[in-house]
């Protein structure tokens, strides 16, 4: 068996998360497992180290964002997806899998009652300049998903 050179994508045998690839909302991994013919196929993910606090709230408010400025636009089920082309593809601060992990863990949190306590915490953990980022990704990213859907029509 090949070992793949992406670090976020494992085939080991050690601990790891089952993923069906339709579910992977890492745009750059479905692209290139699409390109290789694999698509509804199941692949592994490897489980990943410490996830500081810095890097959940990232996260958290990344996907807050991205479902604030979407909803109504694109279904809930791609917010991942979304939160994903910001700050994996585009900002390349995580790894995916660490992404992953930091979502599916705090499920609970992104819930309507618990988002001003999000946007409270981020904006005393995350630095202001990657905060401007952030944001400044999402509108970019929600100008796109806007002209795409209008182009469709």
């Amino acid at each position: 068996m090949t070992k793949n050179p992406r670090e976020d994508l494992g085939y080991g045998n050690r601990e790891r998360i089952r993923l069906k690839l339709e579910d992977l909302c890492y745009a750059w991994a479905i692209l290139e497992e699409e390109e290789k013919g694999n698509f509804g196929r199941e692949i592994w993910v490897n489980k990943v180290g410490k996830v500081s606090k810095e890097e959940r709230y990232i996260a958290l408010y990344t996907r807050w964002l991205v479902s604030h400025i979407l909803s109504g636009i694109v279904p809930s089920k791609r917010y991942r997806y979304y939160t994903a082309l910001i700050l994996v593809k585009n900002l390349k601060l995580m790894s995916c899998k660490k992404l992953l992990l930091i979502l599916n863990k705090n499920d609970a949190r992104l819930k309507k009652a618990e988002t001003s306590h999000i946007i409270a915490t981020a904006g005393k953990l995350i630095n202001k300049e990657l905060l401007k980022q952030i944001e400044l990704e999402a509108v970019k990213l929600a100008e796109r998903v806007i002209k795409e859907k209008e182009k469709g029509k």
